[in-house]
Parts: structure tokens; sequence; C-alpha cells
């Protein structure tokens, strides 16, 4: 897991000094190590840099791509191409890890975050035909499979990553992103450049232009709780390339190519007996993968519901020693506590269970670093148990862990599948379990809002938008002028080719909406502590099976995840299998923000800036009373206006770029020459 930014200009020199600046901002990603290297295509030429993070024993070694190294006349160069990368070491501790990495003959270099699971197997696969290794990194693997099978590549790949490859040959720069998104791409254009990073802060904070919001970003956030846009991201100018895609930088232009997406066509085939087994089979190969592909230990987050439980228990199956598992629970009652089931799960495994009592007297200290973090608003309070869980994995020096994100979105974890479910019933004729189905969701949901939600596809958008709105707890009526003469909001339907209302919303949740943002959130939460997370369930083979299978299989009655359930009957206690509620890392944030602190919730949202530009102060002083009086449940928006408020005042106010730097000294004679020879003045 790591850090990468770089820079492809068409003319002139790549600026090192914004190229330094991005390895700096970088720092959390990849403490263990950093390198750059200088690309003239022209030339053929490079130059490899170290920083002040690379070790003592990569400047001492003599490998292709050590810092010192270059082809050419440096002098001479025109360095148009500039790759940076920071290392958290997780795969080859050693030297022959470090990156930007190149081949023997330096035709190809890349800079890659993540990891490929397979790549045991593939390495044995490219020796076979002929290709040589000199290290035992996954990175390795990648720029050997490039050379073989060009950037079809990309297609044997079992894993997270994202990934910038030059290829001198074809004087192009090829830039990838894993299947489902898991780790992140960001990119710019500026005039004649292109510059991308593992975190929009990267990008903005060390760009010439002042950084603006995207005010479609930002109404989104508002009015529909929005925060992942696929392409789009709260800063103008800045995109994220879509998951399952790549894009190419070369004399031929600019090409943005989906090379995966899941497939509707795709039917299971077999009965239900077989599919239970191949889940069985599939999530536990996934979780032996994710579990033993490190040369560190790895651990597991565990909340106590189904998918982390399910997670840990197969983990502890595939181990010698005893999982370490780290849980966040709060003694504010029952709805925000868990830790009877994590005990379940720790006997049942034998793991070593840690678990975090937050108070929280940290919160607005945690509240800020979680936004400086992030790097755009959230959406949710839930980040904040995630943090302290990521403090606590952090405290007992762990790198790795896995995590059970991804069960709800591909599996129908949440209530608010049901009206789909219902809706498919009504459209197929299946009156009988339509009326056995509805009292439990008009129950949960109210009679109204469900009858709305179901018939969306058949009433009027007159009938419609208003139950929507009522629905959405009318968020919108807080938004100021400056966002409410916008284009009109695009309406939040599936329009996927899925043949069911819910498989569409299942697969438009899983790649457009929902599990983006939560992938988001989870990279920077961990990043934040320099540890890499790992998702059993966003295994690519997992989630195919998945979506080939019936909406049954995913959703029985009001029961969902019902093929979970049924294959690892045998190894998750049962009193979670029967689990029909939905917690995760719930934080009582609520009961803090209503009581002692809502003098600075109310300091926050009212004093002068930015958010202010965008919401009226009068309509969200009346929600924000009415909400810290207990007469309105919308802590969530709550949540929203002060995440957006402090996005808006790190980013737009000056803030963040002005930030102090952390002094550092360079360890040796050798380091400092390294890090100033062929300097250029910034382009």
């Amino acid at each position: 897991m790591c850090g990468i930014a770089g820079i492809h200009l068409r003319e002139g020199h790549v600026s090192l000094a914004r190229l330094r600046r991005m390895s700096e901002i970088l720092q959390h990603r990849g403490p263990d190590d950093e390198g750059i290297v200088l690309l003239d295509p022209a030339r053929r030429g490079h130059l490899t840099l170290a920083g002040i993070d690379t070790p003592q024993d990569v400047l001492a070694s003599n490998l292709p791509f050590s810092p010192g190294k270059s082809a050419g006349n440096p002098v001479d160069a025109i360095y148009r191409v500039g790759l940076v990368h920071r290392r958290l070491s997780i795969l080859d501790l050693s030297p022959t890890g470090h990156g930007p990495m190149s081949d023997r003959d330096a035709k190809l270099w890349i800079t890659f975050n993540s990891e490929i699971y397979n790549f045991v197997e593939l390495k044995q696969e490219l020796k076979q035909l002929g290709h040589g290794f000199i290290g035992t990194s996954d990175t390795e693997v990648i720029l050997a499979a490039y050379r073989q099978w060009g950037k079809a590549c990309l297609q044997r790949f079992n894993g997270m990553f994202a990934f910038a490859l030059w290829d001198a040959d074809r004087r192009e720069l090829f830039c990838a992103r894993d299947r489902l998104g898991v780790k992140p791409f960001y990119y710019q254009w500026r005039a004649n450049e292109f510059a991308f990073a593992s975190e929009p802060k990267a990008l903005v904070l060390t760009q010439e232009a002042p950084i603006r919001a995207r005010l479609e970003a930002v109404r989104d956030l508002v009015a529909l709780d929005w925060v992942d846009h696929r392409q789009g991201t709260f800063f103008e100018g800045v995109e994220q390339l879509p998951p399952g895609h790549s894009i190419s930088i070369g004399p031929e232009g600019v090409r943005l190519e989906r090379w995966w997406g899941l497939d509707p066509s795709r039917r299971a085939t077999g009965n239900p007996v077989e599919w239970e087994h191949e889940f069985e089979r599939l999530f536990t190969d996934s979780v032996r993968l994710r579990l033993l592909r490190a040369d560190v230990e790895v651990g597991s987050c565990l909340s106590g519901g189904l998918d982390s439980s399910a997670v840990v228990t197969t983990a502890a199956m595939q181990l010698e020693k005893p999982v370490h598992t780290f849980t966040c629970a709060y003694d504010e009652g029952p709805a925000f506590d868990e830790r009877s089931y994590v005990k379940l799960v720790a006997e049942k495994s034998g793991a070593i269970s840690q678990t975090i009592v937050p108070t929280g007297d940290d919160f607005w200290e945690v509240f800020d670093h979680i936004a400086a973090s992030q790097d755009e608003p959230t959406a949710g309070p839930g980040l904040y148990s995630q943090w302290k869980v990521m403090e606590l994995a952090k405290s007992a020096k762990l790198k790795v862990l896995l995590d059970g994100q991804g069960g709800d979105e591909t599996l129908a974890g949440y209530w608010r599948y049901l009206p789909m479910r219902l809706r498919d019933l009504l459209a197929a004729g299946d009156f009988g379990g339509f009326t056995k189905l509805w009292p439990h969701v008009a129950d949960r949901l109210g009679v109204q809002t469900t009858l709305g939600l179901v018939l969306e596809p058949w009433l009027p958008a007159a009938i419609i938008d208003p139950l929507r709105r009522r629905f959405g707890q009318g968020k919108d009526r807080v938004l100021g002028p400056a966002l409410r003469k916008l284009p009109p909001m695009p309406r939040p339907i599936a329009t996927n080719a899925f043949p069911t209302a819910l498989s569409r919303q299942l697969a438009f949740d899983t790649t457009e909406r929902l599990l983006p943002s939560l992938l988001r959130y989870e990279d920077r939460n961990s990043m934040a502590f320099g540890i890499e997370t790992r998702l059993p369930f966003l295994d690519y083979r997992l989630v195919e099976h998945v979506f080939a299978l019936p909406d049954e299989q995913k959703l029985d009655g009001t029961t969902s995840k019902s093929i979970l359930r049924r294959a690892l009957a045998n190894r998750v206690p049962r009193p979670i299998l029967d689990r029909r509620d939905k917690m995760g890392f719930e934080t009582p944030t609520d009961l803090w923000l209503r009581g002692r602190h809502a003098g600075e919730v109310r300091r926050r949202l009212t004093l002068q800036g930015p958010l202010h530009e965008w919401i009226e102060l009068s309509s969200l002083t009346d929600e924000l009373d009415e909400y810290l009086a207990g007469r309105r449940p919308i802590g969530y928006q709550v949540w929203r206006w002060l995440a957006l408020d402090a996005w808006a005042r790190r980013y737009l106010t000056g803030d963040a770029r002005a930030m102090p730097r952390a002094p550092r000294v360079p360890s040796s004679p050798i380091h400092r020459r390294l890090r100033t020879r062929w300097v250029r003045p910034a382009a």
C-alpha cells in the first residue's frame, strides 16, 4: 500500500519542486520509503532521486531503479514525465521493493499503489514464459505482466490497485484503477499538463490556480446526501478515474477506456446448493489471499455484525496463531454496543480481541483530523468510530487489517432494498409474495413512503417528487440562491441494464453511488495511520458470482444476505447469523452533539464562512434549533453541514495551502547530494 503521484507534460520540464511537495503531502500513505524518477521521452533518459524518507539500504543498493541512477546526459535532458512513490512496506521489505520501479532495461517505469493478491501464481506463469525477477514484490510482477500481455494484463489481476506505468517504446503513460475502485486515483488537466495523485490534496495544494469548489457536488451533498460523483469531485478541475477504467496519455492523445464492469446478462448455472458451495469456496479463498499474501502480520476489524464476523472466523481457520481483532464500542447504550457479539466471535475463532471505548471528549479533535484526511466532505458519523479503530490498530503496530466492507451493497444488507423487492414482486405478478412482505416494510418505513417507493416507476413525477422529498426529510430547504440556480438535480435512479429493480439498485450502489464513498472513507481513515485495509467481500470473483445469482439468494423475504448466512452457517456463531438489525460501527453523535457539544455545533455552523454562501443561514438556524431541541432527527444532516464547513474553511480560505511543514533533517551527506543533484527550476 502506497501513495503515488506524477506529472506528464506535452512540452517543457516537469516541476521537481511540485513533485517533491506531492511526495511530502502523501507521506502518511508511505512513511517507509520514497522515490522520484524523472523521464525524458525523446532521449529515453531518466534520473532517479531519493527523498528524506528513503532508507539507507535503498541508497546503498545497486538496482536498476536505485536513487542516483541515470541514463543519458541529465544536463541536456528534458524531463517531461515525473513519477513519485511513497511506500508502506508490506510485501518484499527489502530494497527490491523500492519505487518508482523499472524493468531491467528501464523501458518500463511504474509507481504503484496497493496489492495484487494472485501475484504468486502470475509470477510462476511469467517465469515459464521466460521472465526473470530480482525481488519478491507484486509490483515487479505487474511490469512483467505488462511486458507480456500489454494492457490486457489488467484482466489477469486479482487485487486492489491504482498505478501509472510509463512505456518508453510507446512514449505513453498508462494509468489504471481496480475493478471496484478500492484504491483511489485522482487527476487534473492544466494546459499541457496531466497530473495525478492518490489524494486530491496532493493536486490542489500544489497547483498555482486558486482552489474552487464544484458547486454541483456541494448541492448534491446538501440536498441528496451524495458524496461520490463517479468522475467528479468537490474540487473544480479535479476528477477521479472511475473504477474498472484506464487512461492513456501519449502521442495519439488521451484515451479513457473501461476495462471491466458488472455483466447484467450473466446468469448462474446449477442449483442453490451448488451456488452456496461456490460462495463458500470463493469467500474462503478471498480471505486466504488477503490474509497470507503479506510479509507483515494481518489483523481484522470486527464490529460484531455478520460481515466482519464472517471475515474473522474464516481467517481464524487459516492461521496457526490467533488473529488480532479491533473493535469500537460505547457505554451510551445497547444501540451503540456490540461487545456481546464480538465476544462470541472471539470465543468461536480464538481471536485476540481489543476494544476501544471512546467517551467523545476528543470528538472535535478527531473530527478535524478526519476532515483533513478525507480531503472532501463526508456523509455520516461512522467515520469517527472507524478512525478510533484504526487508531487502536496503529497502537498495536498492525499495518494490515481485513474488513467486511462491501457485503451490504452486494448482498442487499440495507432495509432500503426491501421496497425494490416489493416492486419486483408486483411487476412479476407475485401477489402472494407481495402481500407477505408488505406489512414488514410498511411498518418500518410507513405506508405512504413505502407505497411511493414501490410504485415510483408507474407514477408521475408530480406525485413522486413530494414523497421523495418527504422521505429525504426535505434536505434541500436550506439551499441558498447560488445552489438553487444550478441546473435541476438528477433523480437518483438506477438505470443500468440489470433485469430487476433490486439488481439495478445493488449494481448502482456497488459501482456508482454508495460503495465508492465508503471505500473513500476507509482508504483515507486507514492510510492516515499508515494501515492497509483488505476487503474479502470485494474479490471480483465473488462479486461476479453474487450478481449472477437470483435476487432471492441475496434478499429472501426480509432476510438479507441469504446465501452468506447459509454458506457460512458452520463457522459464524448462531446469534450473529440470526441477527436482523444493522449497526456497524455506530457512533452516539446525536447524544454528544445535542448535549455537551451543542454550543460548539452552533458556533461552527453560524460562524461566518464559505458555508453561508451555499446555505441560507436563517433556514439552517431553524433546522438546527429543531435538532438540538430533539424535535427533528437530522443528525446525519448536521454532520454533513459540519463536514462541508470544515472542508470549505480548510481549502477555500487558504488555510490548507499555508499549513506549516514539519522540519526534517537529511540523514547523510549522500542523501543530501541525491536530493539536490540535477534539480531544475520549477516549470
